[in-house]
């Protein structure tokens, strides 16, 4: 027999106090939680609950006050009625819908039994709608941990500090493409150069054959992520093939910008789809893009955009709202890792130098070009320089002599040089400066100053070779200067060739 404490209306019936402990201490895995926050979205209905409980709260199973809590915390769930008994084995609890049948009952045995049981239980006797509902939830979200595991990996990698910019973009694409993250067919970088926007870094099928046969190879679920990440291999050129077709390719600002979603996009920091009949012409073309895209914004520097443009132009498939928040979750951690590698490589620069001449060494070098590549654009002239007849003086004089004559050349570009300018031993008696923000005319004279000075202080000279132009292509100034210099060697030494 047992006392009855129902109630009508939809207010929830209170348990006696005598079960309140229990229920507040109650552990509620966060994994049900979040099931049942996704359930009560997709719901449009609520549910009446009827309650036997033991007298005893001693006897009263754990699930069954982890059940309790959960109704108390959730408005679609309305305790109606609660009924006490002597029975252990008589505790349960009925779910229907208002005024409907019973949707699914929970036995003691049940209750008995550990919480995925129960979950299971529930899900198997409920009806089809609701057991329908509650599956393709929990479909969603092992979709949703497999992701967040596969970002452990991604992260980890990204955020090493070994690991360069460029490693750190064919990373974030490999996961905003790859089948066990974002699925897209094709991602491509954008990043704003003088006011326009260019093609930096792409990942994706040339075309609808190259596409089919790299579909082809995936006869297996692609579970292997770290196989993906460990392809890329330093100074990639090219990410693939579709890089080699379109990299370089620049809009203009305003093409994009006018389009009035792409506007909301940048302007809110929102990742989102669009038709490819927003875009115009000459972009559709050129991108060979087909149906609908998504667009991720980010900010490198000093208000410099740069956005991801994704699209599953091979498969035709819609690009669904799964695929934009992984998009939005990859593009915004690239945005936080492409900052922690600029700061982190600038303040490398001033750690790794050079025992003898005390200016940054051949590593401190590779991090500053990297770093300075994804600065914002400027005209730079990269100077490559080798003391004339240094050999000679380390034959005949020794090397103590020659150790004194890089020391003292270190010095005096260091004293002439601005402090926005870099100066780095590149090795032997070979040196790299990078003057920033310089005019090609004053190059020359600059330069030649030093060259003076090294004359009437150490009675030796330089030859040097210089390419000047934008600092985002660092990497093609360093050939043209070295041949530069090349060529001043060949014409006497003691010259300086501008390109």
């Amino acid at each position: 027999m047992g006392s009855d404490y129902g109630d009508v209306n939809k207010m929830n019936v209170k348990l006696p106090e005598k079960y309140q402990p229990k229920i507040k201490s109650a552990y509620v895995n966060p994994g049900i939680t979040l099931l049942l926050e996704n359930f009560t979205k997709e719901v449009l209905f609520d549910f009446e609950v009827m309650i036997k409980i033991h007298f005893d709260p001693f006897k009263v199973p754990d699930n069954l006050y982890k059940f309790i809590k959960i109704c108390n915390s959730f408005s679609i769930f309305t305790i109606k009625n609660i009924e006490e008994t002597n029975c252990i084995e008589e505790q349960k609890v009925e779910l229907k819908r208002f005024q409907m049948e019973i949707v699914v009952e929970i036995n003691y045995e049940t209750f008995q039994k550990e919480e995925s049981i129960v979950v299971y239980e529930i899900i198997k006797n409920s009806s089809t709608l609701v057991g329908s509902m509650l599956t393709d939830i929990l479909l969603n979200s092992s979709k949703i941990a497999n992701v967040f595991r596969a970002s452990k990996i991604i992260l980890e990698k990204g955020y090493k500090p070994e690991t360069s910019i460029d490693e750190m973009l064919y990373i974030t694409m490999t996961a905003i493409t790859g089948g066990f993250a974002g699925g897209f067919n094709r991602a491509i970088l954008f990043v704003e150069d003088s006011g326009d926007f260019k093609v930096h870094r792409v990942i994706g099928p040339e075309s609808d054959r190259e596409a089919d046969k790299t579909y082809e190879k995936f006869e297996t679920l692609e579970r292997n992520i770290e196989s993906y990440l460990s392809q890329y291999k330093s100074k990639m050129n090219y990410f693939s093939n579709l890089e080699k077709k379109i990299k370089g390719i620049t809009f203009k600002k305003e093409l994009l910008v006018n389009n009035d979603l792409f506007k909301y996009s940048i302007e809110s920091n929102a990742t989102i789809k669009l038709p490819v009949s927003r875009f115009n012409e000459m972009i559709v073309n050129l991108l060979d893009l087909k149906g609908e895209v998504a667009i991720s914004p980010i900010e490198i520097d000093d208000g410099r955009l740069a956005f991801y443009l994704c699209d599953n132009r091979y498969n035709g498939k819609p690009i669904t709202d799964d695929q934009l928040e992984i998009l939005d979750y990859y593009a915004k951690e690239s945005w936080m890792m492409w900052q922690n590698k600029i700061y982190q490589s600038l303040l490398k620069k001033d750690a790794q130098i050079d025992p003898l001449t005390k200016v940054g060494n051949r590593r401190s070098y590779e991090n500053y070009i990297s770093s300075i590549k994804y600065l914002k654009n400027q005209q730079i002239a990269l100077v490559v320089i080798d003391l004339d007849n240094f050999k000679e003086v380390n034959d005949t004089y020794g090397h103590e002599e020659g150790d004194k004559l890089l020391k003292g050349f270190a010095q005096l570009c260091v004293d002439n040089l601005r402090k926005k300018d870099s100066i780095f031993r590149y090795g032997g008696d070979e040196f790299v400066i990078i003057l920033e923000v310089v005019k090609k005319e004053e190059i020359y004279s600059i330069l030649k100053r030093i060259n003076r000075k090294l004359k009437e202080t150490m009675n030796i000279t330089f030859s040097a070779g210089v390419a000047y132009g934008n600092s985002h292509e660092i990497d093609l100034l360093f050939k043209i200067a070295d041949q530069n210099l090349y060529m001043a060697k060949g014409q006497g030494k003691n010259k300086i060739m501008i390109n």
